[in-house]
């Protein structure tokens, strides 16, 4: 693992949900045989419950969990890791990091390509991560720290590349990340809320409809991917100001 890399331990299926729920996982690696009792069924429930949130099943060579390893895949399994066979540090570090790849953010950053060739290559990490892990960017004095620059640099570069401020790509950073989440059925405003780290789902709730103009239940139900995406390009461009109604970034703890 590497030094920033956070890792959460549940100690029942109870307690796995709740980390699913309420914590900004990047992945969950479970055994579905790790209280005692094989149970495909709760573990086939989760991955279906919550399916923007990769599940890596790790399990040793034993046909019930062949068994159980083909309904979970069914279901939506990302991957398997098998005892003592291909879970070395580094196969298991790959795994890991291919597993919690975000498809929609990945093609979101595809679209910012124009804007982001015309910034520092290490602010464009920056960026690239704040889509990733919004929940670590409370505002742009953490994006300016991150790339190590001052903050008016980071405006400074933000003009020249056209893109709206700072403040902005913070708030739809999160709310792309929580459109992610709302398309779960298992997660509710509340715990997008918490898991994006606001301090009131209100807040969530008021972003979403001034970035994507659309209250969280349409955000669930209407839009897809594609047109997310877009709303949201609109969103960091330089015309935004202008055309749409900015949230309040003090009311949302992101500055």
């Amino acid at each position: 693992m590497d030094a920033h890399d956070r890792v959460s331990v549940a100690d029942s299926w109870d307690d796995l949900e709740s980390l699913v729920r309420l914590e900004p996982l990047s992945v969950v690696v479970f055994n579905p045989a790790a209280d005692g009792t094989m149970d495909n069924t709760r573990a086939c429930r989760l991955i279906c419950k919550y399916a923007s949130i990769p599940f890596v099943a790790y399990v040793p060579v034993d046909a019930a969990f062949v068994r159980g390893i083909a309904h979970m895949s069914n279901e939506g399994l990302q991957d398997v890791v098998v005892y003592h066979s291909d879970d070395s540090p580094s196969r298991f570090r790959k795994t890991l990091e291919r597993a919690s790849s975000i498809p929609q953010v990945s093609t979101l950053v595809r679209r910012l390509e124009p804007w982001f060739q015309r910034l520092p290559q290490p602010l464009v990490e920056v960026l690239t991560d704040d889509l990733q892990q919004p929940h670590e960017y409370a505002s742009a004095e953490d994006i300016a720290t991150a790339a190590r620059m001052t903050l008016s640099g980071l405006y400074r570069s933000f003009r020249n590349a056209q893109l709206n401020s700072p403040k902005s790509f913070v708030v739809g950073a999160r709310v792309f990340r929580g459109y992610v989440y709302l398309r779960d059925a298992g997660f509710s405003i509340g715990d997008v809320a918490i898991k994006l780290g606001y301090t009131h789902p209100r807040i969530f709730a008021r972003h979403i409809e001034s970035v994507l103009g659309e209250c969280p239940s349409k955000v669930r139900h209407c839009l897809d991917d594609g047109e997310t995406v877009d709303r949201i390009v609109s969103w960091f461009g330089s015309s935004t100001g202008s055309s749409r109604q900015r949230p309040n970034p003090h009311l949302a703890g992101v500055a």
